[in-house]
């Protein structure tokens, strides 16, 4: 039961949050139909907060971890949405910044500091969006949240409230009922805090409730030519960086800043951060709108796209995105496969013990990615091959096998791993920098009589495997288990038990191996996933 987050913690329910807005990025984008499209809702939520979320390292003080996080997602911020969405982080920056650790009590006031920041950041807020999703939700923890000793039940009602909410901005809105869609970012906040609240509690991505978003289909055809007629302005932003030559930043006031900017556009939002402006404008006369802002300091990005063309190209098939690193790792067992897209997988290939992928399964993985580069984890000594040849084939990216001869290898290298690297050398040294240590454990079930290493193996019963090396047999699977891990304990003491369940293992019997492993290794950190695999009943990794 989570009672305390420090700052890893909760940058763990972040990258959880994070991987379940990407998952449901296109469904997002589809709400993004009224009254003209600002870029794709969905899509800038994830580009935003996952440029802030990749350019920072977690560090144990929530209040430090937060400023570097709100002011990194405040750079990366894209679109209406994007600008709110980082100001919603930038709230919760202020309500934690004296925090070193914190309990969901104290999300009452981290609350009403987002609410603040958020509806500040607007010049005329509209109810029935993601603001209306973030004001009710502050009102109910303002009420409730003292209710909650921990942050699974907390999060489990927070998020109720939240789809409440959600489901009344047709009600709130009339562009929104008329086009029988809900709020595009209210839905990216909810989609959001469902991935935390699935870090909090144990859930995989398949337990987390959909939510119906019924979004119009079709298809539309880009057209904007030399005889169109500019009905919609230019989506404008930018980041400014205020100068002391040119302003003094000291009394620098955002509402006079802005004022001049109404007469040349709407849609406006604003944020001023530690002399930091980001602007986004719609505007017919973008070059007016930069003219003005260079008086009071140099541009750090500029993006200016024409919303007739987006109008028009709305529901177009997306292309591949374009990423510097791809990283694709095969994996059995549903929980397992969540797991590793939670900790940074790209793309899972269905695989594993009695099940190796083809060459030609490799292929389709790597052609679904733009990349420059990809990383292969086999996570099988079987696969290795197979994958080294697809590399070989493969002459659109960059690709590169880093031969992981088990899950527990793949783990231990999704871990390690750091996509903000400079260069795919010192990725592939850092994924690879615990795999010498990392000591993989498995318990399955005997399928023939035989004698190996000295071990009698009986038919049916369960063995207990350290990497290659079968160490124990008996019966029962839970003494198999323990006897595993104390003989690998004994030989070389871990401060990290991480345990992967299968599909067989009933919770009862996981919380009783759990139980026992803190009570015997009470100084270790220890993980328990429901890994959903078959084949295995346990495997474990120790290091």
């Amino acid at each position: 039961m989570q009672q305390f987050l420090d700052g890893e913690v909760l940058n763990s329910a972040f990258t959880v949050g994070y991987r379940n807005l990407k998952k449901n990025m296109a469904a997002i984008n589809d709400l993004n139909v009224f009254p003209v499209p600002d870029g794709d809702t969905g899509t800038n939520m994830v580009h935003t907060f996952g440029g802030g979320l990749g350019a920072v390292t977690a560090q144990k003080n929530v209040g430090l971890y937060l400023r570097e996080l709100s002011r990194a997602v405040l750079l990366n911020a894209r679109g209406n949405s994007g600008v709110i969405f980082s100001q919603f982080i930038r709230g919760l920056y202020c309500g934690f910044e004296n925090k070193e650790t914190i309990c969901f009590a104290d999300l009452a006031y981290a609350f009403d500091c987002a609410r603040e920041d958020t509806y500040k950041s607007i010049i005329s807020p509209t109810e029935g969006t993601i603001l209306t999703v973030i004001r009710e939700a502050t009102d109910y923890l303002t009420a409730n949240a003292d209710k909650f000793d921990d942050f699974k039940s907390g999060f489990e009602a927070l998020l109720g409230c939240m789809k409440d909410t959600l489901v009344r901005t047709p009600q709130m809105l009339p562009v929104l009922k008329e086009a029988g869609v809900v709020d595009s970012g209210a839905a990216g906040l909810v989609c959001f805090f469902e991935g935390m609240y699935a870090y909090f509690c144990g859930l995989s991505f398949d337990d987390i409730d959909e939510i119906e978003f019924n979004a119009p289909k079709g298809e539309i055809s880009a057209s904007f030519g030399p005889d169109s007629v500019m009905e919609y302005g230019y989506c404008t932003e930018f980041v400014l960086q205020l100068m002391n030559a040119k302003t003094d930043i000291s009394s620098f006031s955002k509402d006079e800043f802005v004022k001049p900017l109404e007469s040349l556009g709407d849609s406006i939002v604003a944020v001023v951060n530690d002399g930091i402006v980001k602007i986004h404008i719609h505007t017919f006369t973008p070059e007016k709108v930069l003219e003005y802002a260079r008086k009071f300091g140099e541009f750090v990005t500029i993006k200016i796209e024409n919303m007739s063309v987006q109008h028009n190209e709305t529901q177009v098939a997306p292309q591949k995105e374009q990423v510097k690193y791809a990283i694709i790792a095969v994996a059995s067992g549903q929980g397992i496969s969540d797991y590793f897209y939670s900790i940074g997988a790209s793309l899972i290939i269905d695989g594993g013990q009695t099940n190796n992928p083809s060459v030609d399964d490799f292929l389709k993985a790597f052609d679904s990615f733009d990349a420059e580069h990809i990383i292969v984890l086999p996570n099988n000594s079987n696969i290795i091959l197979t994958a080294n040849q697809a590399a070989e084939l493969y002459k659109a990216s960059d690709v590169h096998v880093l031969p992981t001869k088990s899950l527990v290898e793949g783990y231990s290298a999704l871990s390690m791993m750091n996509l903000w690297c400079d260069t795919v050398e010192e990725l592939i040294d850092d994924m690879s920098s615990g795999l010498s240590t990392v000591v993989s454990a498995f318990v399955t079930t005997a399928t023939r009589d035989t004698n190996i290493g000295g071990v009698e193996i009986s038919k049916n019963n369960y063995i207990g495997i350290k990497n290659k090396e079968i160490l124990i047999c008996d019966q029962d699977r839970f003494k198999c288990a323990t006897e595993l891990v104390s003989n690998i304990m004994e030989q070389s003491e871990k401060e990290v038990i991480i345990v992967f369940y299968g599909e067989a293992v009933s919770e009862e019997e996981a919380k009783c191996f759990k139980d026992w492993l803190e009570e015997e290794y009470s100084l270790a950190d220890i993980g328990f996933i429901e890994g959903k695999q078959d084949v295995y009943d346990y495997i474990i990794s120790l290091e």
